[in-house]
């Protein structure tokens, strides 16, 4: 019996009932129609052994008796998994298609580190995997995923003070504050961010702001930036001017 004309008997036999779907599938086995391989096009990150075992498929099972929607799901259920198609490819081969999960931050919750994806989805990583992603931004905050790429596209906005930002606090599930490499904290607004973020770009042009001797720029206030000077800073204004004798 060709590939062709068993799938169409397996249409059939399907719609006809158990028993005789049974006996083709007996039948296929006997005419070689069980699985061989078992190939995965899409993977780098998910493990060949956790997709195996999400499959629960063996050499030598029948390939007519295979659930490939239940695989399906099953391999959904892998965290770095976004999509997964599986298909027959008679007589004797499974194919399993994966997208993966891109990871666009990381995120620090409950004293642990996650990945999160572009969809604001965390993924499970171990810590080799967590290393290999360890320049990617890192996120604070129960609701944080959710804002996560809005976050990032504010930064790409401006890259030279978004490069710089190596951590992104969520205040009260209302705001972001941020933190810069040379320790600086930017508290953004909960509204208007983009035009607050704008405006720290021309005076970062402009004036150099970030670079100067600071620790905070407020940018709430909708009509106003308000700066904190370091400790150092303030202790230096305070000093009188020496007298000339």
């Amino acid at each position: 019996m060709t590939v062709a004309a068993l799938l169409s008997v397996t249409g059939i036999m399907g719609e006809m009932g158990a028993d005789l779907s049974a006996s083709l599938s007996h039948f296929a086995r006997d005419e070689g129609f069980v699985v061989q391989s078992v190939t995965v096009s899409g993977r780098s990150v998910v493990k060949a052994g956790d997709v195996l075992a999400a499959l629960d498929i063996e050499r030598g099972d029948a390939i007519l008796e295979v659930d490939l929607e239940a695989a399906r799901e099953r391999l959904m259920a892998l965290s770095w998994v976004q999509a997964a198609s599986v298909e027959r490819r008679l007589p004797d081969a499974i194919h399993v298609t994966l997208v993966e999960r891109r990871p666009m931050a990381l995120w620090q919750t409950g004293g642990r580190m996650h990945l999160v994806d572009q969809n604001g989805i965390a993924i499970e990583g171990e810590g080799a995997q967590l290393a290999l992603y360890a320049k990617l931004p890192l996120i604070v905050g129960d609701d944080a995923p959710k804002y996560a790429a809005e976050l990032i596209e504010l930064l790409a906005r401006e890259p030279s003070i978004g490069n710089r930002v190596q951590a992104a606090i969520r205040v009260s599930k209302r705001r972001w504050n941020l933190k810069l490499d040379n320790g600086v904290e930017i508290r953004l607004p909960e509204q208007g961010v983009a035009a607050a973020w704008d405006r720290l770009a021309t005076m970062e042009r402009t004036e150099r702001l970030l670079s100067r001797d600071i620790v905070v720029v407020d940018l709430r206030q909708p009509d106003r930036m308000v700066v904190r000077l370091s400790d150092g800073a303030v202790q230096q204004m305070a000093v009188p001017p020496a007298k000339n004798t």
